[in-house]
């Protein structure tokens, strides 16, 4: 949530969410328009998880649960496709912090 106050003020940013098939279920989608998400996040549903794979951040060594599932992972591009910030956590609990995120943004002309 503190991500999302952050960002209030950059209406031009926008957020891709990438989900494996295993992580869209009820319990996801509740917390998702409970929170307001789909307002300002697109989410990508990935079958197979191929750009889970293309990214290189797949968890090695999964629950049955979670195959396919993704490191939690955060890339700020530019409008060239040029990648600004990489953050890939091992900790789905711990997320990433606003500020680095902010000063990459900012550092986008």
């Amino acid at each position: 949530m503190e991500l999302r106050r952050a960002l209030e003020g950059m209406p031009d940013v926008v957020l891709l969410y990438v989900m494996a098939d295993r992580q869209i279920n009820r319990k996801t989608l509740r917390f998702v328009d409970g929170n307001l998400l789909r307002e300002r996040v697109r989410f990508l549903r990935d079958p197979e998880s191929r750009v889970i794979d293309r990214l290189r951040i797949r968890r090695p060594d999964p629950e049955p649960i979670e195959e396919g599932v993704p490191h939690p992972s955060t890339y700020v591009l530019d409008r060239e496709g040029r990648i600004r910030l990489v953050d890939i956590r091992e900790d789905f609990h711990i997320w990433i912090d606003p500020a680095p995120l902010l000063e990459a943004l900012e550092s986008i002309p």
